[in-house]
């Protein structure tokens, strides 16, 4: 009978660790908050650079359709 009780409070010693490594709700909600929030920055800062990218490149095509001659401009639409 000895043996039993021995060997129930060595097994609870040997969960014991077990239990307490895993991370509660709590710190697994805070975590996955925090890696949320890190990824939304990066998709926020990739879409303002790709936004920017295209007003410039819009910009670069309005300056190239814009005539370099303005007084040349009314001949051109006259024919």
């Amino acid at each position: 009978m000895r043996v039993c009780p021995a060997f129930a409070v060595l097994a609870a010693l040997a969960l014991l660790p077990a239990c307490q490594s895993e991370p509660g709700f709590d710190e697994k909600f805070e975590q996955q908050s925090r890696e949320l929030s890190a990824r939304a920055q990066k998709i926020e800062t990739e879409t303002r650079a790709q936004l920017d990218a295209a007003r410039e490149a819009e910009q670069a095509a309005a300056e190239f359709r814009r005539p370099s001659h303005p007084e040349a401009a009314p001949q051109a639409a006259e024919r």
